[in-house]
């Protein structure tokens, strides 16, 4: 009998709801506004989810990532220290030491933060990214069978096919909680300036905290491989041959581009690009969370590799600027390899610093770019333009 009253009841509620639907629309609202705020939501942690306190040890967080392997996502509360309502760990990391340590803890162990929610910085691991990141989801970015993430515009016209692999430069914003972060389109209308058989590849830089340079880092130690892969895949794919590839980039991306240039043989472009962490380390306190994050610093890496002779396929392209801050590093790897290679300095007095070079050598960067892709000889040595 009593559940037959208690149903009766239940009932007559749903009646009057359903007897106003605007009454029943706001009090909707209202408990989702709630919901999307936390509010009677209890955190359960599980193995593949945990919650915890900005506050936390660093060992103790490194115990809870160790204790649960198959951890995909990790949800940090900061609400409580009194930050801008869009600040970040990763914000917060900038101006504390403590948390920048466990900031670094979790992105070795493969973790990247992707959204702030309400005082809360959630992270993912990098196995889950691709059912996570929304380009990725609906396919307007690839991932391959090592979990490399690209695009690829296909060529407009006829002709020898032809491949130009576009890498990332840090990002405008450089510390956003999307994983766009990783994935700066840079030169975005460059199919404009160039021949129509060009097929344009472009790989998403994750690993580390704002980008792994596409090296190897703690996170991804294969890194530098399945990028490596990940394009000879895609230039088999396309009916490319090796010396057909040209490789281009700008700071980060001119990381890349020299790296892999030089490596394997191949043809490139580089605009000013960082070869030692050792400035933004010095000046700017580690911008670009570097140390920590990779088993070997850029300098050492870059040195190891300007040692050996070069590979009579390399072809590359450099263009810097004394008045860049990156010019001395430039200078030290790559001047003694300038009978090989073609080392443009502008000397625009428009450049003041290191993100004005590529903007302000855009028309020497762009005839590089068309004559490896026209596969003509680049000169070579040392040349100073405007």
């Amino acid at each position: 009998m009593k559940e037959v009253k208690f149903g009766r009841k239940i009932l007559m509620v749903m009646y009057n709801f359903l007897s106003d639907p605007v009454k029943f629309i706001r009090i909707f609202i209202y408990f989702s506004l709630l919901l999307r705020r936390g509010v009677g939501m209890e955190k359960v942690d599980t193995a593949t989810c945990v919650h915890v306190d900005v506050d936390i040890s660093e060992q103790e967080l490194c115990k809870k990532i160790s204790d649960f392997p198959k951890l995909n996502f990790v949800h940090i509360d900061h609400s409580s220290w009194g930050c801008e309502e869009n600040s970040s760990i990763i914000d917060i990391s900038r101006d504390n030491s403590e948390v920048r340590s466990k900031l670094i803890a979790l992105a070795n162990a493969g973790f990247h933060l992707y959204v702030v929610r309400n005082g809360i910085s959630s992270l993912v691991h990098h196995r889950r990214i691709s059912t996570l990141w929304h380009p990725a989801v609906i396919g307007n970015v690839k991932v391959d069978e090592n979990s490399i993430f690209y695009t690829v515009q296909k060529a407009k016209g006829n002709g020898e096919a032809k491949l130009l692999v576009v890498f990332s430069s840090i990002a405008g914003e450089m510390y956003t909680p999307s994983l766009i972060r990783h994935f700066e389109k840079n030169f975005s209308t460059i199919d404009k300036y160039i021949p129509q058989n060009i097929n344009i590849l472009r790989i998403v830089d994750f690993g580390s905290v704002v980008g792994s340079f596409y090296l190897n880092s703690h996170a991804l130690p294969n890194n530098e491989e399945n990028i490596w892969n990940c394009i000879k895949t895609c230039a088999k794919k396309l009916n490319v041959k090796q010396d057909n590839i040209v490789l281009y980039g700008t700071s980060k991306g001119g990381t890349a581009t020299v790296f892999y240039a030089l490596k394997h043989g191949v043809r490139g472009v580089a605009v000013d690009p960082i070869l030692s962490d050792d400035h933004y380390v010095r000046v700017y306190d580690d911008l670009h969370f570097t140390q920590g994050t990779f088993p070997e610093s850029k300098e050492r890496k870059f040195f190891n590799l300007s040692e050996r002779e070069l590979l009579p396929e390399s072809k590359l392209s450099v263009i810097c600027s004394t008045r860049s801050p990156q010019y001395p590093y430039i200078e030290k790897m790559l001047m003694k390899h300038e009978k090989n290679i073609l080392i443009l300095n502008t000397e625009n007095n428009e450049i003041h610093k290191h993100p004005d070079v590529a903007p302000k050598s855009l028309p020497h960067t762009l005839s590089q770019i068309n004559l490896h892709l026209a596969g003509l000889d680049n000169p070579k040595g040392y040349y100073t333009v405007w």
